[in-house]
């Protein structure tokens, strides 16, 4: 939960395309477009760009407050906002999509867009119910019942997960396997985590196999402490670019891959005063700033990581992370055993 006593932000300084942060020795490659041929040079890790896309009827309705608007101004400028500024930039993104949507026409008609622009889409449950409030039969509806969904609707696989609020515990992770999912993105490097799955945080920093048997992979957040909330451009756009930079400097530093998590609320324009339910709604639709503003500040966002990582895709990022393991660490951790197969045209 954003507290509110956070509200101030600090100056805005864009980053420099010339100038990383990330001090020497640990300096990255920019790119490996222009890397020669079998040369040596270790990578820069790989990061990922995601995008949840809650709406201000899913936001609204994730804090109590109720959505009776027909249409959903958050979703349609944000995702039109969004798809635009990854063509811009040459970005293929994971859209984490909450299936209901599809069943909204001027929803539908922006999937079907990314879709075919040639983003991952991705599952992020069905009606944005938080699973651990929820019994079993509820995790599988919102598991199974999305996946199947989008399946059937776009005719793209489904193979990625996040949960909403990243609210995850064992048994939905063990669900998502059991329910033909390849991957989740919702952990955090936490003891609240460790606890909740029965690992050890230290595990939870880098990609890991979380199920013995399966090659379920788990590509979690950014590790965020000391600072108490993540460095994703959604808090950074409130809080200053501070956050980000910071965020960014001390996660290269540990040499894993990064999942750089946009919103649709970091692209929106901002809700009619009429829309909104005082101060809190305002916050949490970033609706203290323009689409204008937000779209340069999520510019410099996305060029600090291209300065300090490779950008790929999802599928790209995780194949790379399985080439990369021993054979025996993949098959003591379940990467061997029989689980989840993952291909380009869909599940096996």
């Amino acid at each position: 939960m954003l507290r509110l006593s956070f509200l101030r932000r600090r100056p805005i300084t864009p980053a420099r395309a010339s100038s990383p942060p990330v001090s020497d020795p640990a300096a990255p490659t920019r790119s490996t477009e222009n890397r020669p041929a079998g040369s040596t040079s270790t990578l820069a890790p790989s990061a990922t760009v995601h995008i949840d896309l809650d709406g201000a009827q899913d936001i609204f309705e994730g804090r109590g407050w109720g959505y009776a608007s027909a249409d959903d101004p958050v979703f349609e400028t944000g995702m039109r906002h969004a798809l635009d500024f990854f063509a811009a930039s040459g970005v293929k993104a994971t859209l984490f999509v909450i299936a209901r949507s599809l069943r909204d026409k001027r929803k539908r008609a922006l999937i079907d867009e990314a879709a075919r622009a040639g983003h991952e889409l991705a599952s992020h449950t069905l009606n944005h119910r938080y699973l651990t409030q929820l019994d079993t039969k509820g995790k599988r509806e919102e598991i199974r019942g999305s996946r199947e969904l989008m399946e059937q609707e776009l005719g793209v696989p489904v193979l990625g997960f996040r949960a909403p609020g990243y609210r995850i515990d064992r048994e939905s992770i063990e669900l998502l396997a059991e329910c033909g999912y390849a991957w989740d993105s919702s952990v955090f490097p936490t003891a609240k985590y460790a606890t909740a799955l029965g690992m050890p945080v230290e595990t939870l920093r880098a990609p890991h196999t979380p199920i013995p048997g399966s090659d379920f992979v788990e590509w979690p957040m950014p590790d965020h402490r000391p600072f108490p909330l993540p460095f994703n451009p959604s808090y950074s756009l409130l809080l200053g670019d501070w956050l980000f930079r910071g965020g960014v400097r001390r996660f290269r530093a540990g040499g894993r891959p990064l999942s750089l998590l946009f919103h649709l609320i970091d692209f929106s324009e901002p809700l009619a005063a009429d829309r909104l339910r005082g101060l809190a709604s305002k916050v949490f639709t970033l609706s203290t700033l323009g689409a204008d503003e937000k779209r340069a500040r999520c510019h410099s966002m996305l060029r600090l990581v291209r300065d300090n990582y490779r950008i790929m895709t999802t599928y790209e990022a995780i194949a790379e992370w399985r080439g990369a393991q021993p054979e025996s660490r993949v098959a003591a951790s379940g990467g061997q055993g029989g689980g989840h197969k993952e291909t380009r045209s869909g599940t096996a």
